[in-house]
């Protein structure tokens, strides 16, 4: 705990970094994760990407437990382990986009 005085009264300063956000799909069970997936695929017309969402839910519910499953291919597996080992690896373009935007901001 730390405190800031160079106000009248101190202020109280905590340190959160311990806490973690609580994936909101872990309250789900499986069969209710795929039945909101076809919901919402039949409400947004996705019909031909059903399959494909189904899948990205139950990794983002579990992505451990998705990726030691059987219907993973090896591909996907060393997709995702990139995803996580290298995170900024993105086109340069991308970054010089973000940069021109970022300097234009500063202009405006």
């Amino acid at each position: 705990v730390w405190y800031r005085t160079f106000t009248k009264r101190p202020l109280l300063i905590r340190d959160f970094s311990h806490y973690r956000i609580e994936n909101p799909l872990i309250r789900f069970t499986p069969e209710q994760l795929l039945q909101d997936v076809r919901q919402f695929t039949r409400k947004a017309h996705l019909d031909d990407e059903r399959q494909l969402l189904e899948r990205a839910a139950q990794l983002a519910k579990d992505p451990r437990h998705f990726v030691r499953s059987q219907n993973v291919t090896k591909e996907e597996k060393v997709a995702l382990q990139d995803e996580r080992t290298r995170r900024f690896n993105q086109p340069p373009a991308l970054y010089l986009t973000i940069i021109v935007c970022s300097i234009g901001a500063a202009v405006q």
